[in-house]
């Protein structure tokens, strides 16, 4: 057993303990559904239509499974342990994480910190406050369109007044493999001694600029110059999206100089840096927000939310270089720039951090397995389409290529195969989504890229051609157009190329939200993309609006009920039947994948204003055996999201700690 926690099961006792267990969980299920103090905290609903319960839901979209905090291992045979989902029910894995997203968030789960709706990080004056922190119970409260998708759409206050538009993560795991191949592409073209650091030789005897190649026909990418400002000393010349740091001599072996903001050639003699996929653009540092999707999740989640991350993972760094090992799910962290803000500092005998960072008496809010679980859903989260046919999709590029839109919004990019430099695609399965032109609607097929070899799913880490993503992965200087005059007066204007696939659901339009049409937020372009504007708008009308239908036709879809091929026989059933029952339409429903698949209610009794109907309701009839909540690290007999393993008092409820309310 490898798990960070050092808990030791006795497996003798394991038969005996699953049915005590199943007795308390009925019985406390049935305090707990009679406690009047606890009736309107379900952020579940997991009963079944006709039972009488408030939280049943025929749809089956909502979160089934209670909250309980997962438990992080590195070893496949910690059976229910983020390990075990990943690598032996890597489609379990997906539907936790995704439940993780959207779960609605409680008081005793520990949301938000002591006051509602305050202030986040100072701006660079550097008084004035930042972000409204502690507004939202959920993942989903932002990035909801489409709705019960990894969607996005919502505005809110960051830095401005303006607002910030959140943007979707379909394709989220394809993003994140480009921005860390990018890093790897740079990296073995700079660092010639293989010490995982840039020197300031290295810096100089590096090409100017240095560029990465996309692949397909695309042209190489300039990301700047790794020269220093200084000559041998000062910073890189880097496009803004790479976020550098610096490491000095320490001991004989070069180690982060935390704070350093430069190379001095006395306290700091190299630099390293990370590409930067996620946010708009912030000024101090110039780059984005977040390099990898598990940064996506802990740090917005604190912001937003109050709930802090205990992440190992994210600091896993044994030689000091400022990137950790890769997660469970085969992403480096980047501990240098982004640390989960649960240190860890004060741990449990069982595992678990005490720190309690915000004071409010809750303890591990949100887990190293749950970040486990959540990377694992991002990695794999469907990517978007484009409701047209290849042909009308050929003819779009041709006019992005014409008034030079493509030249930063670039088309392809190829993920290279595993070898002593790339990573390959980590991804588990493909969901991928094209237009059937007789049917006229979108389509999808599941293609998995991973095979079983024993118990274990492992991805082939094969090549993968990225088709439609239209993004360059770089800052630009947008101009007037795009100014943000943030909360202490200053003026950002500049900012990463927007991916443009899925731009045609992605209402409302820009960094700010503030265009509310495709055409507005095209004419907004100016500064480096001033050229580009000025040729769409010397098109005549009908040239226009043919781009204009082109971007409108880059999609977005509700992933759960879309027609699809799941089984691999070229067809798509009308009725798909699982586990003995007619769920319908078939379509990609993750819990239909599990090793043991959730069997649906199936026909049910329901009513309307006019008379009775019957309904297929999609409740799990078997939810403790499909979503494994009896499993060794899994159970929580309590039901106060502590798991068992980790409970210092397994049969009374204890929300703050697993023994304190």
């Amino acid at each position: 057993m490898m798990i960070r926690s050092g808990f030791s099961m006795d497996w003798n006792l394991l038969p005996l303990r699953l049915l005590f267990v199943r007795v308390s969980l009925a019985v406390l299920i049935a305090f707990l559904m009679t406690s009047p103090l606890l009736i309107g905290q379900y952020a579940e609903r997991s009963s079944l239509c006709g039972s009488g319960e408030p939280d049943i839901d025929a749809s089956g979209r909502s979160v089934k499974n209670p909250r309980v905090r997962a438990i992080h291992s590195d070893d496949g045979n910690d059976t229910g342990s983020s390990a075990y989902f990943i690598r032996r029910d890597p489609y379990l894995a997906y539907q936790l994480g995704r439940n993780l997203n959207y779960r609605e968030f409680r008081t005793r789960d520990g949301i938000f910190d002591r006051s509602i709706a305050g202030f986040g990080g100072p701006m660079v004056d550097p008084t004035c406050a930042k972000i409204t922190t502690n507004n939202q119970t959920s993942c989903l409260g932002c990035h909801n369109l489409p709705p019960g998708n990894p969607g996005g759409g919502t505005n809110f206050a960051k830095d401005s007044g303006f607002g910030r538009n959140a943007p979707h993560y379909y394709g989220a795991g394809l993003m994140e493999m480009l921005g860390i191949q990018i890093r790897a592409e740079i990296m073995a073209q700079l660092d010639t001694d293989g010490d995982g650091w840039i020197s300031v030789a290295e810096s100089s005897a590096g090409p100017d600029p240095v560029v990465v190649y996309p692949g397909a026909a695309e042209a190489p990418i300039d990301f700047g110059n790794p020269g220093l400002t200084g000559g041998t000393t000062g910073i890189p010349r880097f496009n803004h999206i790479i976020r550098v740091w610096y490491g000095g001599d320490v001991g004989g072996t070069i180690q982060v100089v935390p704070g350093a903001t430069e190379i001095d050639g006395n306290l700091t003699t190299h630099y390293n840096f990370a590409v930067v996929i996620w946010g708009w653009g912030q000024r101090v540092p110039p780059s984005a927000l977040n390099p990898t999707n598990r940064a996506f999740i802990w740090d917005p989640i604190k912001v937003h939310s109050g709930l802090e991350s205990y992440d190992p993972s994210t600091t896993d760094d044994p030689d000091g270089d400022g990137v950790s090992l890769p997660t469970l799910a085969g992403a480096i962290q980047f501990p240098a720039t982004h640390r989960a803000p649960d240190e860890g500092n004060v741990l449990h005998p069982f595992g678990f951090s005490q720190d309690d960072p915000d004071g409010d008496g809750y303890l591990t809010e949100i887990s190293e397995g749950d970040l486990d679980l959540g990377e694992w859903f991002m990695l794999n989260a469907p990517k978007p389409s484009f409701a047209g046919t290849r042909k009308q999709f050929g003819q779009g590029i041709q006019l992005m290529r014409k008034t030079g839109c493509a030249e930063c919004h670039v088309t392809d990019w190829r993920i290279r195969k595993q070898d002593t430099i790339f990573e390959g695609d980590r991804r588990s399965f493909d969901f991928d989504v094209t237009w059937n032109e007789q049917a006229e609607r979108l389509e999808g097929r599941l293609i998995e890229l991973c095979d079983k070899i024993g118990q274990d799913y492992i991805p082939r880490r094969e090549d993968y051609l990225v088709e439609g993503l239209f993004t360059d992965f770089r800052h630009h200087y947008m101009g007037e157009g795009f100014f943000e005059k943030a909360y202490d007066g200053h003026i950002n204007a500049e900012w990463r190329t927007a991916p443009l696939w899925g731009v045609g659901s992605s209402f409302p339009w820009g960094h700010d939200g503030q265009s509310l049409t495709l055409k507005h937020v095209i004419l907004r372009h100016g500064g480096e993309a001033e050229v580009s504007r000025e040729r769409f708008e010397s098109l005549d009308v009908k040239k226009q609006n043919q781009i204009i239908t082109f971007l409108r036709a880059l999609q977005l879809y509700d992933i759960e009920s879309l027609p699809a091929d799941i089984d691999g026989d070229d067809l798509i059933s009308d009725h798909y039947h699982v586990a003995g029952v007619d769920t319908g339409i078939e379509r990609f429903n993750a819990e239909w994948l599990f090793e043991i698949p959730v069997k649906i209610q199936g026909k049910t009794p329901s009513s309307t204003p006019f008379g009775p109907i019957e309904v297929n309701s999609f409740a799990a009839t078997n939810l403790e055996d499909a979503y494994g909540l009896l499993l060794p690290f899994r159970i929580d007999s309590d039901l106060d999201g502590w798991p068992d393993a980790w409970d210092v008092a397994p049969l009374m409820p204890g929300y703050k700690d697993g023994l304190n309310n």
